[in-house]
């Protein structure tokens, strides 16, 4: 078991130190603000990625180390365009793709709940979040390897110091579990809510003449709510399992873990 954690470690900081925080563009109006908070709000919201069932009571408790993949493409259209006279964004920023990790870790509370905290690691950069998720399985089918659980999750997300949200949401997830496979699917709704900085440099991101721009505090808050559907898989092997999860917001999000379960 410690080879196998210090290989899942080994594995998972090639991803986490070749991560890349997004460079969100200046100047940013109303409608900027909601396409920033739909692609880094919501996209970002914690993922399950796990073996539907339950951990198995108190003594349950899982690893792991997921990485996400979020399409930041659209950010480049945003803010005022660098041939603008005056306009801050000197270079529009070419970045496609928006990859990081998180650690993860589960623990069984009491029969069929079950309690996850996850963070980015400490030597990530650019890109911080933190957050917890509670699933409570209510429904075990007796004959059929088949259960329904209800899954409430929070995280809070920082971005290069120039973008704050926090996601909060809840979920219904239908698990069929075959063997040493899985498949789970479900759907839920979602709120996020972020907060930008005002000014041309450093981490501002709007017009110091915004009237909307909050004097005492130098901030904006923006919030966007929505449906959310996900489907994913795992394969156990051992102790050791790996899962893969679809997530469609407005956009589609890829996410995968590696992890152990004891």
């Amino acid at each position: 078991m410690i080879f196998s954690l210090h290989g899942l470690l080994s594995l998972f900081s090639i991803f986490s130190l070749s991560a890349k925080a997004v460079e969100i563009p200046k100047r940013l109006d109303s409608e900027d603000r909601r396409e920033v908070v739909r692609t880094l709000g919501l996209n970002t919201s914690s993922k399950i990625l796990s073996n539907p069932y339950p951990l198995g009571g108190y003594s349950g408790l899982e690893f792991g180390m997921e990485v996400e993949f979020v399409d930041v493409a659209d950010l480049s259209r945003l803010g005022c365009q660098s041939t603008e006279p005056s306009c801050p964004n000197s270079t529009p920023t070419t970045q496609e793709e928006l990859q990081y990790a998180r650690i993860t870790v589960g623990k069984g509370l009491y029969k069929d709940i079950d309690f996850f905290v996850s963070f980015t690691p400490p030597f990530a950069k650019g890109i911080n979040d933190f957050g917890g998720m509670v699933r409570w399985s209510f429904f075990q089918a007796k004959f059929l390897p088949i259960n329904i659980s209800l899954v409430g999750h929070i995280n809070r997300l920082r971005v290069n110091d120039q973008f704050i949200s926090e996601n909060l949401g809840g979920q219904i997830i239908a698990g069929i579990n075959v063997d040493n496979f899985s498949l789970y699917f479900g759907g839920g709704y979602l709120r996020s809510e972020a907060q930008f900085l005002g000014g041309d440099t450093g981490s501002g991101t709007i017009d110091p003449n915004d009237p909307l721009l909050n004097s005492n505090t130098n901030t904006i808050k923006d919030r966007v709510y929505s449906t959310h559907t996900l489907v994913g898989f795992s394969l156990h092997f051992d102790q050791i399992f790996t899962a893969i999860q679809f997530d469609r917001y407005r956009d589609a999000v890829v996410s995968a873990k590696l992890g152990l379960r004891l």
